[in-house]
């Protein structure tokens, strides 16, 4: 009888001869299913191309150069590299250690010598709900130095496909490649149900998969028995399932819509594309049954510092490619181009009412949900869309708003303009977004907009408002010049909701006490010492950014005259307007600015005129001059720059 030996060295476990099943504690999935399932036609595979080519060994620093016979005594797996799967075979390089006895015949008999030798065994398994066959196609000689990077359609070590958020659509692209290219060349819906059946899938809907509706969907991997409820949860029925079996839960249509049920097929499609190998392996490992499901409420994902599990990595890849396949990039951008050049969208006034049109078009072009379709054009480039966009399609907040409208919000709300003016928050493409490079970047152009990670979260990091009627002369007194409000005799504007921010200003919070301070300020902030003018300091602020004079007064729209007063350090002392005009053009925050003011021996007051000129710098973080100035010019403010008294 074969026997099975393992023995615990350095983290690998060392096989001797004849080895059929390795018992212990293995470091990860790859490791255990080589070792449990794989081992013995590798090593038969090792041991006849030793034995065939022992002349293709490195024996350079052999006592043997030129054996009669090699014979493989010992084989140790150091590590596996090039992981991929491609539907049910599992492909990977196995980089082996293996202790081989050589043998010479000589004049004086015999002679023997224990070697040591790393080869790379190149090695396909095919599984289903079983192993099916276990393949080495190559063996080559390891050379040191040999990196360990994975190529090709690559899984981690747990059989876990790597997918990172900018492959996402060219891996749906090459998904639809294979089981519908039409959609990669013109825009059309996808028939989601048609290509699971093409894959061998079968769905069934009719029925509750759960009695609470806590499960949109679900696929069974290996075959089984499922319990289902009929629609009014009076009596569930045991029933068996196949392979492959895609369960809708009935109510994914009558509660939500025909888009969520496609959405939900594909995202289970997605799983069996790309993970019945993690399910088949843990059946063949543990005989574990595996059933993916899809859940109602988004799956709690890591924070970035934080790890991720299997499932996590699973659901994540799955919910992100379930819309993509159903709106391919490409094709998605022609279609909503369409809709937006026959609606005539750079020129019309009316820029909410035309997204909220495509968006319903794209609905029924393409049998999603209108929330879905508003995603997927903000992750492809139509950041407008955020505009029309909720979470929650039926909920009384909104987290965006136009300039004026959160203007008229700050001037409102003492608590809002204490959070704006604090910096916790910055106005970003419409939204107050927690202050953090988690949820802020910068474009091409320097210019600050929201993350991806902040797009797909808006929840989590912007402040919440609800609408409120303005009567007519209220919508006048903070709406200037606005007509339309005349027509229906009232004017909608947002009002903050402190509750429903709580815990975006308590994330915010609780990162600014990470932060000693903001970055871009931290120069400015130390230059604004004591026993310093108000000139001598902004001087140092323009050098500590390298500014040239040209550069400066392109900035703050201001003069020569205002520079060279900088430089000169005048005995004089600049006017509240010129402060914020520097301040805007520098983009310094409220803190600077407010120093700058108290060494000129100025102050912002509760004037309408000085808040909208704090506004200026709280408000308009990130932008410029040009953009303040527009602001101010539709309240009939005077510009910041050079038409100001200096």
């Amino acid at each position: 009888m074969l026997y099975c030996v393992c023995i615990l060295k350095f983290s690998n476990f060392v096989f001797k001869k004849g080895s059929l099943l390795a018992v212990g504690t293995y470091n990860n999935e790859i490791e255990q299913f080589i070792y449990t399932v794989c081992y013995r036609p590798m090593w038969e595979a090792a041991y006849t191309y030793i034995a065939e080519h022992p002349y293709a060994l490195n024996l350079s620093y052999s006592r043997i150069q030129n054996p009669d016979s090699a014979m493989l005594e010992d084989m140790i797996l150091e590590y596996t590299k090039n992981i991929r799967i491609d539907e049910d075979s599992l492909l990977f390089d196995a980089v082996v250690s293996c202790t081989i006895n050589l043998t010479e015949d000589t004049y004086k008999g015999t002679a023997s010598h224990e070697t040591s030798q790393w080869l790379v065994l190149s090695c396909v398994a095919v599984v289903t709900d079983k192993l099916e066959s276990v393949t080495v196609k190559n063996i080559s000689g390891y050379t040191s130095g040999q990196p360990r990077k994975t190529d090709g359609h690559a899984v981690s070590k747990n059989i876990v496909p790597i997918l990172y958020k900018k492959d996402l659509d060219d891996e749906a692209t090459t998904f639809l490649q294979q089981y519908f290219p039409e959609a990669l060349e013109k825009p059309m819906a996808v028939p989601i149900a048609d290509i699971a059946k093409d894959m061998g899938l079968e769905i069934i809907q009719g029925n509750r998969i759960t009695d609470d509706f806590s499960v949109f969907g679900e696929i069974y991997f290996t075959a089984g028995k499922a319990t289902i409820y009929d629609l009014f949860k009076v009596s569930e029925t045991t029933i068996d399932v196949k392979r492959g079996t895609i369960l809708v839960d009935a109510y994914t249509f009558w509660e939500r819509n025909l888009g969520c049920v496609k959405n939900t097929i594909a995202h289970e499609v997605y799983h069996w594309y790309k993970h019945r190998m993690y399910a088949a392996i843990k059946h063949v490992l543990y005989g574990q049954d595996f059933v993916a499901c899809r859940c109602p409420s988004n799956m709690a994902y890591p924070q970035k510092d934080e790890e991720w599990s299997d499932i996590q990595r699973m659901e994540w890849q799955a919910n992100n490619m379930a819309p993509r396949i159903l709106m391919p990039y490409r094709t998605f951008r022609m279609k909503v181009d369409e809709l937006l050049q026959a609606y005539d969208y750079e020129n019309s006034p009316i820029k909410p009412a035309i997204l909220t049109s495509v968006a319903e078009e794209l609905r029924e072009f393409y049998g999603v949900s209108r929330q879905s379709a508003l995603i997927r054009m903000m992750e492809t480039g139509y950041k407008d869309a955020a505009i029309i966009y909720q979470y929650d399609e039926e909920s009384p907040y909104h987290g965006y708003l136009d300039q004026r409208d959160a203007f008229y919000a700050y001037r409102t709300s003492s608590e809002f303009r204490n959070l704006v003016d604090s910096g916790l928050f910055r106005y970003v493409d419409g939204y107050f977004v927690i202050n953090d490079e988690q949820y802020i970047d910068r474009n091409n152009e320097g210019k600050p907009t929201l993350t991806d990670y902040a797009w797909a979260n808006l929840n989590e990091c912007t402040l919440q408002f609800t609408w409120q009627s303005l009567r007519a002369d209220d919508a006048e007194k903070h709406f200037p010049f606005e007509l339309f409000h005349r027509e229906t005799g009232e004017r909608k504007a947002s009002k903050y909701d402190s509750k429903q921010s709580a815990s975006a200003v308590q994330m915010s919070e609780a990162l600014q006490k990470k932060r000693e301070e903001f970055e871009r300020q931290s120069a400015a902030r130390k230059i604004t010492g004591v026993n310093k003018t108000c000139w001598e300091v902004i001087f140092e602020i323009v050098q500590s950014r390298g500014l040239s004079k040209s550069h400066f007064c392109s900035l703050t729209g201001l003069g020569e005259e205002v520079y060279r007063k900088a430089e000169k350090n005048i005995d004089t002392k600049p006017s509240l307007r010129t402060i914020v005009a520097i301040g805007r053009g520098l983009d310094l925050d409220i803190g600077t600015t407010e120093k700058l003011l108290q060494l000129a021996g100025h102050a912002f007051d509760e004037s309408d005129e000085h808040q909208a000129l704090k506004y200026c710098i709280t408000g308009f973080s990130g932008m410029s001059i040009d953009d303040a100035n527009e602001f101010l010019e539709s309240y009939n403010y005077e510009p910041l720059g050079s038409k100001q008294r200096l």
